[in-house]
């Protein structure tokens, strides 16, 4: 198995398709619910469980990997800000993107929201190294809430993007970190995933949680069998389609996009990234439905959602629970969850959390 990770590739990059749908803007207008009810529980619960680890802290750290517009976390962070009292800590939230359209659109809504630049931004859409474009801020009681962009490039090894995010933190780990919804599917080959996961594991503080939804094989299910079938016979084109849930799906521009659906195989890069004293496990996110168009129908989805979490609590997910779903969640955290602790790494236990890996030299 190669262990280059450069990406070499003559089909369109992700920066390139992600700037376009984010310039035209219909990508984020799909639904009429802009966070869906789970994504809001699964972000504030993985940071009260932080915040429950680490009474010490005096910033809630936060590194969210595919960013895009902010979507998940700009709400959280406009929620914050209105009611910091309740959280009693500063917040550093560090937004990661190979897009910088998103990361753009995702400054100006929090601009709109009274956040300052700290200098002039520094945006640099064909920076092929990855760069801090700057960062913003807003104080309310004494308490600051600081968002800083940084712009990646996904032909670089995964452990650039860390590095990015280390010099923001200036080399301490993250009490939370997150991916919502497409970030980790666009990234192509097993190795390469299994390396992301890695890398923001190592982002993270052993006593931090970490949250990655991902689409489930319950999503484009009508596209799998043919790129199942397309890929045992050699017809996959200049797309990366190697493993079972890769694919291709056209968007709402006609781009065509290189995409992975998760099944089974999520238990196995979860288990890989928790140490004995963590547990990992799975929720549902989204049931396959079409695009929400009101809250009502968004609730009616939500609460099938917690039926069919309920009946898999405890437990280790099945390559069909997996396609009972659109999205998942992956959690890693230093809690039991809630059923039992049927998921908790089987690995000698750690006398200290992990040390930081710091290889900023030479990289």
């Amino acid at each position: 198995m190669t262990t280059d990770l450069a990406v070499k590739n003559t089909y369109a990059s992700q920066r390139s398709i992600y700037d376009k749908r984010y310039e035209v803007g219909r990508y984020d207008h799909r639904s009429a619910v802009r966070v869906l009810t789970a994504e809001w529980n699964a972000l504030t619960g993985a940071v009260e469980r932080a915040l429950t680890s680490n009474p010490a802290a005096r910033t809630i750290s936060l590194f969210d990997f595919g960013y895009g517009t902010g979507r998940v976390t700009n709400e959280f962070i406009e929620a914050y800000v209105r009611d910091s009292a309740r959280w009693g800590r500063d917040l550093l939230v560090v937004a990661y993107d190979v897009s910088s359209v998103g990361l753009m659109k995702a400054e100006e809504a929090l601009c709109a929201k009274g956040f300052v630049p700290a200098g002039s931004m520094d945006w640099r859409p064909d920076d092929e190294d990855g760069y801090l474009a700057g960062r913003i801020s807003k104080t309310v009681a004494d308490l600051s809430a600081t968002v800083v962009f940084v712009h990646g490039n996904e032909a670089k090894h995964p452990k650039v993007m860390r590095q990015l995010a280390l010099r923001v933190s200036r080399g301490q780990q993250f009490l939370v970190t997150t991916s919502w919804y497409s970030g980790l599917g666009h990234v192509p080959g097993e190795f390469r995933r299994r390396e992301y996961f890695r890398q923001l594991s190592i982002l993270t503080s052993w006593h931090g949680e970490m949250v990655f939804s991902v689409s489930s094989t319950g999503d484009l299910s009508e596209l799998q069998p043919e790129w199942s079938e397309r890929a045992a016979n050699g017809d996959r084109g200049d797309f990366p389609v190697e493993a079972l849930g890769d694919l291709v799906y056209e968007t709402e521009l006609g781009q065509s996009n290189f995409y992975h659906v998760f099944g089974a195989e999520l238990n196995d890069h979860m288990k890989a990234i928790t140490t004995r004293g963590q547990y990992w496990w799975m929720e549902g996110i989204r049931c396959p439905e079409a695009e929400f168009d009101s809250r009502t129908a968004e609730q009616a989805n939500y609460r099938r959602v917690c039926d069919f979490n309920e009946e898999k609590r405890g437990r280790i997910w099945t390559p069909a629970d997996y396609e009972e779903f659109h999205t998942v969640a992956a959690f890693r955290s230093p809690w039991v969850p809630a059923g039992g602790s049927t998921m908790a790494s089987g690995r000698r236990p750690l006398l200290s959390p992990p040390p930081v890996v710091d290889d900023t030299q030479g990289a």
